[in-house]
């Protein structure tokens, strides 16, 4: 039985050892290829090519994709902008939607108040044309 046990100790660690070095393995061959395909693009086609332009032409290229993501990075603030303006209009529509709707119930309110009290004022001036006739 102690030996089932030990070998079955033995085989999970050599399991979790065998996936950590998968996992590991996987990196590096992910790394070396980012490394090969950057590695592999062309500056110039045809010609003779100095190490001098060859560095000209590696810093035009990383000052353009630098544009390129800032670019692409103000079109998203500004997709975003626009989704908080269109966010804060629906809100402001909303909220005067509410005010009025507020209003014309305490209007409503003060109306039947009005009535209310034209109803007790006409009711005591029947009351007093009624005592003063008797």
């Amino acid at each position: 039985m102690r030996a089932f046990a030990k070998g079955s100790i033995a085989q999970a660690h050599d399991g979790t050892q065998a996936v950590e070095d998968l996992h590991k393995t996987t990196a590096a061959e992910k790394a070396r290829q980012a490394r090969q395909t950057a590695s592999k693009h062309s500056l110039q086609k045809g010609g003779v090519l100095y190490a001098s332009k060859a560095r000209a032409m590696v810093k035009e290229k990383q000052a353009l994709s630098e544009v390129q993501q800032i670019l692409s990075t103000q079109r998203a603030l500004t997709q975003l902008l626009k989704a908080e303006e269109t966010k804060w209009q629906r809100l402001r529509k909303t909220l005067c939607k509410e005010i009025r709707k507020y209003g014309r119930e305490k209007a409503k309110e003060k109306a039947k108040t009005f009535r209310q009290l034209e109803e007790i004022e006409r009711a005591e001036r029947r009351a007093e044309i009624m005592y003063s006739c008797m």
